[in-house]
């Protein structure tokens, strides 16, 4: 058995072609999850009459980090699929950036929480999730995308 992430994948060459579906629709829940919560951050911070009390901002920093364990999911199986998929095409320079571009992609969205809050000049809120988003930022680099790029290095084709 070889360990992949989180599974135990056997030599044995099975299909895991449903799985790897799987995973994506699970994905595909996820970042659907995340536009939601993004949309009821946007909305509340639109229609809240007091977004500065204490009740307000724990409420959409709760939200800021939900969007963001939602995200980190969504990017977790992702990365995921190809672990389980037969055919793995190889690793040029136009795949690696576009894998690069994927990652920064998925940071930036992140950066909107802080940004938003920023316009709304709730700075405390603004820093708070800016931190949060340094950590998801770093986990994501940690725990996902430099796995995957080991991975990615070492797959036999």
């Amino acid at each position: 058995m070889i360990f992949r992430g989180c599974f135990e994948v056997p030599e044995s060459g099975k299909d895991y072609s449903d799985y790897a579906q799987n995973l994506s629709n699970v994905m595909n829940g996820m970042l659907f999850f995340a536009g939601f919560t993004f949309t009821v951050v946007a909305i509340l911070l639109t229609s809240l009459p007091n977004p500065r009390t204490l009740q307000s901002q724990f409420t959409l920093l709760l939200l800021t980090a939900i969007f963001y364990l939602t995200i980190f999911l969504a990017f977790y199986f992702l990365i995921e699929v190809p672990y389980h998929v037969g055919n793995v095409p190889p690793l040029t320079g136009r795949r690696s950036i576009l894998n690069a571009l994927i990652l920064l992609t998925f940071l930036l969205i992140g950066l909107t929480f802080p940004l938003l809050f920023l316009l709304w000049d709730l700075t405390t809120l603004a820093i708070t999730s800016s931190v949060i988003w340094l950590g998801f930022a770093i986990s994501i680099f940690v725990f996902i995308f430099k796995p995957f790029q080991k991975w990615r290095a070492n797959v036999r084709l």
